[in-house]
Protein backbone atom coordinates (compact mmCIF):
# COMPACT_ATOMS: atom_id res chain seq x y z
CA UNK A 1 0.00 0.00 0.00
CA UNK A 2 1.31 3.44 -0.84
CA UNK A 3 1.35 6.07 1.99
CA UNK A 4 0.75 9.36 0.77
CA UNK A 5 1.06 12.18 3.62
CA UNK A 6 -0.50 15.82 2.76
CA UNK A 7 1.05 18.58 4.37
CA UNK A 8 -0.85 21.70 4.10
CA UNK A 9 -2.86 24.73 5.77
CA UNK A 10 -6.91 25.44 6.17
CA UNK A 11 -7.02 24.42 2.03
CA UNK A 12 -5.83 20.89 3.17
CA UNK A 13 -7.32 21.09 6.52
CA UNK A 14 -11.49 21.96 4.83
CA UNK A 15 -11.96 25.24 6.22
CA UNK A 16 -15.31 26.34 4.71
CA UNK A 17 -15.34 29.29 2.92
CA UNK A 18 -19.22 30.15 4.42
CA UNK A 19 -18.25 29.48 8.03
CA UNK A 20 -18.00 33.46 9.20
CA UNK A 21 -21.38 34.05 8.18
CA UNK A 22 -22.87 30.90 8.68
CA UNK A 23 -21.44 30.69 12.09
CA UNK A 24 -22.55 34.18 12.42
CA UNK A 25 -26.11 32.46 12.16
CA UNK A 26 -25.83 29.38 13.83
CA UNK A 27 -22.69 29.00 16.08
CA UNK A 28 -23.14 24.91 16.07
CA UNK A 29 -22.39 24.68 12.56
CA UNK A 30 -18.83 23.58 11.66
CA UNK A 31 -15.80 25.93 10.10
CA UNK A 32 -14.47 22.38 8.77
CA UNK A 33 -16.22 20.56 5.98
CA UNK A 34 -16.95 16.94 6.04
CA UNK A 35 -14.96 14.05 5.06
CA UNK A 36 -17.61 13.94 2.16
CA UNK A 37 -16.28 17.21 1.14
CA UNK A 38 -12.37 17.36 2.08
CA UNK A 39 -10.08 16.91 -1.16
CA UNK A 40 -7.68 14.75 0.84
CA UNK A 41 -10.79 12.14 1.66
CA UNK A 42 -11.97 12.55 -2.20
CA UNK A 43 -9.07 11.85 -3.06
CA UNK A 44 -8.78 8.63 -0.86
CA UNK A 45 -11.97 7.44 -2.58
CA UNK A 46 -11.17 7.98 -6.30
CA UNK A 47 -7.50 6.18 -5.70
CA UNK A 48 -9.30 3.43 -4.08
CA UNK A 49 -8.76 2.07 -0.40
CA UNK A 50 -6.71 -1.02 -1.38
CA UNK A 51 -3.35 0.64 -3.16
CA UNK A 52 -3.59 3.95 -1.53
CA UNK A 53 -3.92 5.75 2.07
CA UNK A 54 -4.22 9.43 2.48
CA UNK A 55 -3.01 11.37 5.58
CA UNK A 56 -4.40 14.66 6.49
CA UNK A 57 -2.21 16.91 8.09
CA UNK A 58 -3.62 20.29 7.18
CA UNK A 59 -3.48 23.07 10.06
CA UNK A 60 -4.93 26.52 9.32
CA UNK A 61 -2.63 29.32 9.27
CA UNK A 62 0.30 26.38 8.95
CA UNK A 63 3.34 28.91 6.83
CA UNK A 64 6.57 26.80 5.40
CA UNK A 65 8.87 28.40 8.07
CA UNK A 66 7.71 31.74 9.25
CA UNK A 67 7.07 32.07 13.08
CA UNK A 68 3.33 34.03 13.31
CA UNK A 69 3.17 35.87 16.69
CA UNK A 70 -0.53 35.59 16.94
CA UNK A 71 -0.68 31.63 15.50
CA UNK A 72 2.90 30.61 17.09
CA UNK A 73 2.13 27.03 16.33
CA UNK A 74 1.70 27.44 12.82
CA UNK A 75 5.46 27.19 11.38
CA UNK A 76 5.47 24.52 9.08
CA UNK A 77 9.18 23.93 9.60
CA UNK A 78 8.68 22.85 13.06
CA UNK A 79 5.69 20.71 12.73
CA UNK A 80 7.09 19.07 9.39
CA UNK A 81 9.39 16.23 11.25
CA UNK A 82 6.97 15.21 14.34
CA UNK A 83 4.34 14.48 11.55
CA UNK A 84 7.27 12.40 9.69
CA UNK A 85 8.12 10.55 12.21
CA UNK A 86 4.14 10.19 13.23
CA UNK A 87 3.05 9.04 9.89
CA UNK A 88 5.84 7.05 9.13
CA UNK A 89 6.48 4.91 6.44
CA UNK A 90 5.57 7.60 3.53
CA UNK A 91 6.05 6.79 -0.01
CA UNK A 92 4.51 10.07 -1.04
CA UNK A 93 4.90 13.86 0.61
CA UNK A 94 2.15 16.48 -0.97
CA UNK A 95 3.21 19.95 0.36
CA UNK A 96 0.60 22.64 -0.52
CA UNK A 97 1.58 25.55 1.50
CA UNK A 98 1.97 29.49 0.56
CA UNK A 99 -1.00 30.87 1.14
CA UNK A 100 -0.01 32.24 4.53
CA UNK A 101 3.17 33.42 4.05
CA UNK A 102 2.06 36.27 1.77
CA UNK A 103 0.09 37.61 4.63
CA UNK A 104 0.43 41.59 4.98
CA UNK A 105 1.90 40.77 8.46
CA UNK A 106 5.06 39.13 7.13
CA UNK A 107 5.92 42.18 4.40
CA UNK A 108 6.11 39.25 1.16
CA UNK A 109 8.04 38.95 -1.84
CA UNK A 110 8.24 37.14 -4.44
CA UNK A 111 11.84 35.70 -3.65
CA UNK A 112 11.13 36.03 0.19
CA UNK A 113 8.34 33.01 -0.42
CA UNK A 114 10.25 30.85 -3.27
CA UNK A 115 13.37 31.12 -0.33
CA UNK A 116 11.02 30.01 2.66
CA UNK A 117 9.31 27.22 0.41
CA UNK A 118 13.40 26.46 -0.83
CA UNK A 119 14.01 25.83 3.59
CA UNK A 120 11.07 23.38 4.06
CA UNK A 121 12.34 21.83 0.85
CA UNK A 122 15.64 21.43 2.40
CA UNK A 123 14.38 19.55 5.61
CA UNK A 124 12.32 16.98 3.79
CA UNK A 125 15.05 15.88 1.42
CA UNK A 126 16.86 15.23 4.15
CA UNK A 127 17.73 11.66 4.19
CA UNK A 128 18.42 11.50 7.84
CA UNK A 129 14.86 12.43 8.97
CA UNK A 130 13.19 9.50 6.65
CA UNK A 131 12.86 5.36 8.02
CA UNK A 132 15.67 3.69 6.62
CA UNK A 133 17.45 7.01 5.37
CA UNK A 134 14.60 6.42 2.51
CA UNK A 135 13.34 9.90 0.81
CA UNK A 136 9.59 9.87 -0.45
CA UNK A 137 8.22 11.20 -3.42
CA UNK A 138 7.66 14.56 -3.17
CA UNK A 139 4.59 16.68 -4.78
CA UNK A 140 5.13 20.11 -4.14
CA UNK A 141 1.62 22.13 -4.98
CA UNK A 142 1.06 25.64 -5.59
CA UNK A 143 -1.80 27.11 -3.95
CA UNK A 144 -4.90 28.24 -5.61
CA UNK A 145 -4.49 32.19 -6.15
CA UNK A 146 -6.24 34.31 -3.76
CA UNK A 147 -9.16 36.32 -5.63
CA UNK A 148 -9.26 39.79 -6.61
CA UNK A 149 -12.27 40.46 -4.92
CA UNK A 150 -9.89 40.13 -1.67
CA UNK A 151 -11.52 43.63 -0.57
CA UNK A 152 -14.74 42.44 0.14
CA UNK A 153 -13.65 39.61 2.34
CA UNK A 154 -13.70 38.95 6.02
CA UNK A 155 -9.94 38.54 5.01
CA UNK A 156 -8.46 41.96 4.02
CA UNK A 157 -6.22 43.36 6.26
CA UNK A 158 -4.88 40.15 6.44
CA UNK A 159 -4.48 40.12 2.33
CA UNK A 160 -4.10 43.49 0.27
CA UNK A 161 -3.88 43.42 -3.46
CA UNK A 162 -0.04 43.13 -2.75
CA UNK A 163 -0.92 39.16 -1.49
CA UNK A 164 -3.26 39.07 -4.62
CA UNK A 165 -0.19 39.91 -6.47
CA UNK A 166 2.10 37.29 -5.38
CA UNK A 167 -0.33 34.67 -4.77
CA UNK A 168 -0.35 34.22 -8.88
CA UNK A 169 3.25 34.17 -9.05
CA UNK A 170 3.54 31.35 -6.70
CA UNK A 171 3.22 28.75 -9.39
CA UNK A 172 5.47 29.74 -11.64
CA UNK A 173 8.17 29.73 -8.95
CA UNK A 174 7.31 26.97 -7.22
CA UNK A 175 7.54 24.89 -10.16
CA UNK A 176 11.09 26.41 -10.98
CA UNK A 177 11.92 25.36 -7.30
CA UNK A 178 10.33 21.75 -8.16
CA UNK A 179 12.82 21.17 -11.14
CA UNK A 180 16.05 22.48 -9.52
CA UNK A 181 15.36 19.83 -6.04
CA UNK A 182 13.75 17.09 -8.40
CA UNK A 183 10.56 17.21 -7.12
CA UNK A 184 6.92 16.54 -8.69
CA UNK A 185 4.66 19.53 -9.07
CA UNK A 186 1.54 20.51 -9.68
CA UNK A 187 -0.46 24.03 -10.32
CA UNK A 188 -3.43 23.70 -8.23
CA UNK A 189 -4.58 27.49 -9.45
CA UNK A 190 -4.95 25.36 -12.93
CA UNK A 191 -7.26 23.02 -12.28
CA UNK A 192 -9.19 24.84 -8.93
CA UNK A 193 -10.07 28.10 -7.97
CA UNK A 194 -10.80 30.23 -4.62
CA UNK A 195 -14.39 31.19 -3.41
CA UNK A 196 -15.98 33.64 -4.18
CA UNK A 197 -17.53 34.05 -0.64
CA UNK A 198 -13.79 34.86 0.70
CA UNK A 199 -11.12 34.53 -1.62
CA UNK A 200 -9.02 32.66 0.06
CA UNK A 201 -10.82 28.54 0.74
CA UNK A 202 -11.88 26.21 -1.62
CA UNK A 203 -15.76 25.30 -1.90
CA UNK A 204 -17.19 21.95 -2.33
CA UNK A 205 -16.67 21.87 -6.54
CA UNK A 206 -13.38 22.57 -6.13
CA UNK A 207 -11.97 20.84 -3.80
CA UNK A 208 -13.54 18.08 -5.75
CA UNK A 209 -11.48 19.57 -8.55
CA UNK A 210 -8.85 19.85 -7.11
CA UNK A 211 -8.78 15.76 -5.88
CA UNK A 212 -9.11 14.89 -9.55
CA UNK A 213 -5.91 16.44 -10.31
CA UNK A 214 -4.32 15.03 -7.81
CA UNK A 215 -5.03 11.83 -8.42
CA UNK A 216 -4.03 12.09 -11.91
CA UNK A 217 -0.62 13.24 -11.18
CA UNK A 218 -0.33 11.39 -7.94
CA UNK A 219 -1.32 7.47 -10.64
CA UNK A 220 1.47 9.16 -13.07
CA UNK A 221 4.44 9.27 -10.61
CA UNK A 222 3.98 5.95 -9.11
CA UNK A 223 3.75 4.52 -12.38
CA UNK A 224 7.33 6.24 -13.26
CA UNK A 225 8.41 3.52 -10.70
Amino acid sequence: MKRILCYGDSNTHGCNPAWVPAWEEDPEKTVRFSEEIRWTCVLQRLLGEKEYRVIEEGLPGRTTVFPDPVYPHCNGKDSIYPCILSHSPVDLLVIMLGTNDIKVSFHPCVDMAVRAMEELLKVVLNPYIWEHRRVPKLLLVAPVPVRDQIETSNFWGMYDRNSVELSRQLGGVYETLAERYGCHFLNAGDYAEASELDSIHLDEKNHRKLAEALEEKIRRIFEKQ
